[in-house]
């Protein structure tokens, strides 16, 4: 096991405690009818879960990376969808505000995000080809454009919204390159008119995560709403993005551990020939796979944390972990499909159906599984 200490452990079982009460009575329902409880919301802000990343001058309860993981984890053990809410508002729209806003923002954001407003990260693009704007227009900047797979955009307080705010010339080898300059702006939907946001229907799983089509008309934001320098807005989007792979590869460790524990408990309960199937060689050797590989991601997604902690460059290894921590919870979950047979595919007798259905869109979401490959190929090949 890797080694915790005593607050990430304490973390650990505070998490754990609030997910066995608060998400694992409602996940299965929330996801049946596809909509979210947004009491659960509530709820995480009273607990502090929602400010984990906040510093603790601002309001949060200022974790390592580390204990956040375990956070995620636990969270996620309950319910994907509620892990999907709290690791996007944490991993990427609070360390965004924290580690790169002006002293200012983040007097002024980062106790909100802590205690009362949820926030969501407007980067993908509904069509690539035409790209968000974001015009100046005296003190203000005027955004226009579709973003699209928001996660919390129906329920957003806060947008951090990416845009192309100009042009950029770059001359090399007596050419000049022109590309677009994007920024990263704070919008604040309760200040803002001319959103429009609708939620998305039928998704395989994390059914019910809030995700959705977000619509900027002529919104206009004050300059004072930039985030960072004008023109960093891709680096600082990528950095925080390697961060939050490790959030990403705790949800699906969280998801695998839920769909290994179904396993366990239906092997040792159904009986059939007179013994329970946990007897049965074949049945042995799928949860002994499943357990093994769970370890070995739990491992490297804690490795991850770790190095984050410790001011290592962590891209590689981010990749590494939201590559195989996902790519495990779709193995776990699918031998824990087997392992019940067919009641495991029957929605109302178990929630290993769940599992398999979270644990799947785990190698989609915050990078591919095929991007996360990239990535890494890119550090062990480079130059």
């Amino acid at each position: 096991m890797f080694d915790l200490n005593d607050q990430q452990k304490e973390t650990r079982a505070w998490a754990r405690e609030f997910a066995e009460k608060e998400l694992l009575p409602r996940a299965a329902e929330m996801d049946r009818t596809a909509t979210y409880d947004h009491a659960i919301i509530d709820a995480m802000f009273e607990a502090g879960l929602m400010g984990l990343l906040v510093p603790e001058t601002y309001g949060g309860r200022g974790l390592s990376t580390l204990g956040y993981a375990t956070a995620v984890e636990e969270l996620a053990r309950c319910d994907g969808s509620t892990a999907l809410v709290m690791s996007i508002h944490s991993s990427l729209v609070t360390a965004l505000i924290a580690g790169y806003a002006s002293d200012e923002m983040k007097e002024a954001v980062l106790p909100d995000l802590a205690s009362k407003k949820v926030g969501a990260f407007a980067l993908t693009e509904e069509d690539p080809s035409v790209p968000t704007r974001a015009d100046e227009d005296g003190d203000s900047f005027v955004a226009s454009g579709t973003k699209m797979y928001i996660t919390n955009g129906p329920v957003a307080d806060l947008f951090v919204l990416f845009a192309v705010t100009g042009v950029t010339e770059t001359e090399r080898e007596g050419k000049v390159k022109r590309r677009d300059e994007v920024s990263a702006l704070l919008v604040d939907v309760a200040e803002a008119d001319g959103i429009e946001s609708s939620g998305l229907q039928g998704k395989m799983g994390l059914a019910a995560a809030p995700v959705g089509r977000i619509v900027f008309r002529d919104v206009s934001i004050p300059a004072s709403r930039l985030v960072g320098k004008r023109g960093a807005g891709f680096k600082m989007a990528m950095s925080v993005l390697d961060a939050g792979r490790i959030g990403a590869a705790a949800m699906a460790v969280g998801i695998g551990q839920a769909a290994l524990e179904a396993a366990r408990s239906y092997a040792t309960t159904r009986v059939t020939q007179g013994r329970p199937i946990a007897k049965f060689q074949a049945v042995q050797l799928m949860v002994a796979e499943a357990a093994t590989r769970l370890e070995a991601a739990r491992a490297l997604t804690y490795q991850a944390a770790r190095a984050a902690d410790n001011g290592e460059p962590i891209s590689e290894l981010a990749a590494m972990a939201k590559l195989f921590a996902s790519e495990t919870a779709s193995f776990v979950a699918s031998k824990a499909l087997q392992v019940h047979g067919g009641s495991g595919i029957v929605q109302e007798m178990h929630p290993v159906e769940r599992y398999f259905r979270d644990a799947r869109v785990m190698e989609i979401i915050e990078g591919t599984s095929e991007i996360q490959k990239l990535v890494v190929a890119g550090h062990e090949l480079k130059g």
